[in-house]
Parts: C-alpha cells; structure tokens; sequence
C-alpha cells in the first residue's frame, strides 16, 4: 500500500483551490512533475516582538516568508519526504543523528534537547557555551553546492528531470509581494472574503500589472515552503559530519537547529571551536552573525556565570540554580494573555450591550492560560520543569503567570455581575 503520510491538505488561500489525494497520488509519478507548471510563491514579512533582557527593550525581528500553492506545495511535500528519508539515511551512517534535531521527526521537544545540553554543561563544568546564529541563512545558500549536494545524497551523476524541476522552482522561484495584492482593490475584496476560492488566477494578477519577481542569484531559496527546512539540512549535512567530528575529538557537545549552532566544551578549547565554525562556514560560503553570538562561561562551583548574559539554547536560560524559560519567550506569553483577556472583555461588553448575552464567556480562556488543557503554555512549562533536574526555576515562573491569569479571571467577573 503506498504510503501518503506526507500528505497534508493546506487551509491558506493562495492562486489555486485546496487539493485531495487524487492529486497527491499524481505527484508521485516523475513524468507529471515534468510537465507540471509551478505558480510564483506569496512573499509576506513576519514581524515578531522580542524582548531583551540586556537592555529591557521590546524589538521586532522581521523573517521573509515565501507560502507556495495548493498544487505546488503538494509537489514540494512529497519531494521534501524523499529527500528526508535519505537524509535519516546519511546521518545514521555517519553517527550525527543526535547533532541536528531542527526539521526531524523525532518525537521530542525542546525542553528534551535543552535539557540534554544542561546536563552535559553541569556533568563537565567549567565549561564554554557558546552559540552561534548564521546570517540569512535561507537567503545566502549556494546553488551550486546545494545541487551538488543533491546529486550526491541522491547518488547520480545528472539530476532527472523531475529533480531538476523542484531544484529549478527552489532556485530560481518567482513570487508576488502580498502587499502589492493588497494594493489592487478587486484582489483585495478577494482577499477578505471568507471563501476557500482562489485569491486570483495568475492571468488576473498579470492583467493588473502587478509585478511577478524572479530571484536574480545564484544563492538563496524560500523560507516557508515544504522542501525549505530539507533543502537547507542537506545543504548543512557536511558541515554537520565535520563538526561533529571536530567536538567528538575534543570531548565537545555540538547541535545545530536550522541556522542555531551550539557547542559546549572546555573553556580552554573555546577558540579552537569558533575558528573551526568560521572555518567551515566560509567553505560553505555562509557566515556568522557576530551580533548575535554568545559565549557564556558556565561554572556552579563558581556561584556566578563569567559573562554578562545567562547561557540560552531553545527557549531556555541555563543558570547556576538551574533552568528556566527565556525572558523573551516569558514576555511573549505574558502579551498574549493580556491581548487574550482584552479581546474577550471588548467583545463580551459589546454583545451584552447589544442584548446578545448576559454574561462573559470565559472557556476558551481557561483552555489557553490555565493549568485545565494539555496542550498550552501552562502543560508545556510543567513538562519542562519536570525533564530539567531541578525545575524550581520554571514552576516559580509557571505560578506568576497563573496567579496573573486567575486576577484577570476575577476582574472579568467583578466588572460584569
């Protein structure tokens, strides 16, 4: 029986309709890639909030997302399921499957990976952490070693055609800005309406002028599309194989998750790791973000961290007490709360005004920011308490922000009996 477990129905609009696995049974056939026509992918900009605890300040990190059609986007997944099965294939060959744990099905969290490099620092302590982030990673990937790290991992000569038309797509992707969509007031009404009917058809978008983009490189490939997160892992699968090496040979821990590179080892070790990351890098024609590299020495023994900033890896801050969850990712929930709450009390007030209800619904609330759901904030923090060793760290946080959540709750009540 063929297995369709890639298989996922996608419920963004985009210039085609939703597609069933009638169609996902077609793409498994090489001969219908080759003939089949890609559309150009929407570009939007994603603005998060981060908060940062050196300077108290809230900034917006800004990440360029590239969503593919219904069509397109099932192509993509079946090829990305390929491409990963052979990729499981390498690593276990080569003994790295615990080195990269971004874009894997491994069936375990962040708090598991966290936790591990928190029990490595403390078992080997005095050590180093230190943390390295790639600049634009998805945007300065090298076209011709990601092809020529495709022919390898697939082991032929010649990419086949139906290949090289995913490769080409990913390549030399052509896309339309979202907001340029949003400017042309026909698409615009499309876009609000709540239908399931496509935004456009590419022949309207080009009757309207609006301009379809091509990437002028030889580097780059989209972020957000179903093969992305494969491309860029095979992309990195050498670097992977010679870091993994390099820390072996010195006693080190090294995890790469995406573009986030991690090694902890032995302070006196510490450059040696960093020319070598720089090092391999460049001869993979990548670099390091120095604004966002941090070296933490870690040292319990010593009672305080010899650096100004707590060591972080996933979410998590590493202290001499223990661990806990980052700031930022603390202040990200707590925003969310209070737009949760606020939301809620504007539209209550509202239908009771208009006579629609009689008191505030709070339900869907309580599933959110108390402890009563499994899959929220509150079940997830308790479940990082309990896989670090000493989770005292993360429960005090966990109980602040549900003693906030239970005074929201009885303000919502008091204003409205």
């Amino acid at each position: 029986m063929t297995d369709y477990s890639w298989f996922s129905p996608r419920g963004y609009r985009h210039f085609d309709r939703q597609v069933g696995q009638s169609f996902a049974v077609k793409v498994t056939l090489p001969e219908f890639v080759e003939r089949h026509a890609f559309s150009p992918l929407i570009h939007y900009v994603k603005s998060e909030k981060r908060y940062k605890p050196l300077d108290g300040k809230t900034k917006r990190k800004e990440r360029p997302i590239m969503f593919a059609s219904h069509r397109d986007a099932c192509i993509l997944s079946y090829y990305a399921w390929l491409l990963n099965a052979q990729l499981e294939k390498a690593y276990a060959a080569y003994g790295i499957g615990d080195n990269v744990i971004a874009y894997r099905a491994l069936g375990r969290g962040n708090y598991h990976f966290a936790s591990e490099v928190y029990r490595f620092a403390l078992a080997n302590a005095p050590v180093a952490i230190l943390a390295y982030d790639v600049t634009k990673f998805f945007d300065t990937l090298d076209h011709s070693l990601l092809k020529a790290r495709l022919r390898r991992l697939l082991e032929v000569e010649t990419l086949s055609d139906n290949w090289f038309k995913v490769f080409r797509y990913m390549t030399k992707f052509r896309f339309v800005m979202l907001d340029d969509l949003r400017a042309h007031p026909p698409i615009l009404l499309s876009l609000q309406r709540k239908t399931r009917d496509p935004i456009a058809t590419i022949a309207e978008v080009k009757n309207a002028s609006i301009a379809i983009h091509t990437n002028p490189n030889v580097f780059g490939i989209p972020q957000g599309t179903p093969i992305s997160a494969a491309f860029s892992n095979l992309y990195m699968f050498s670097f992977d194989v010679e870091m993994s090496a390099f820390c072996n040979s010195i006693g080190a821990l090294y995890r790469r998750y995406s573009d986030d590179i991690l090694v902890v080892c032995q302070l006196s070790n510490a450059r040696d790791v960093e020319v070598k990351i720089e090092n391999l890098l460049a001869a993979n024609a990548l670099q390091i973000s120095r604004d966002k590299t941090e070296v933490s020495e870690f040292d319990p023994a010593n009672g305080a961290l010899a650096s100004r900033r707590a060591a972080q890896y996933l979410g998590f801050t590493f202290h001499q007490r223990g661990a806990a969850i980052r700031p930022s990712s603390l202040s990200r929930q707590w925003r969310k709360m209070r737009k949760g709450f606020r939301r809620t009390r504007e539209v209550a007030e509202k239908a009771i005004a208009q006579g629609k209800a009689t008191k505030v619904f709070t339900k869907k609330l309580r599933k959110r920011f108390t402890s009563v759901a499994t899959r929220n904030f509150s079940s997830y923090a308790r479940r990082s308490a309990k896989q670090f060793d000493n989770g005292d760290i993360i429960l005090k946080q966990l109980r602040r922000f549900e003693r906030e959540a239970e005074r929201e709750f009885q303000r919502l009540k008091d204003s409205h009996t």
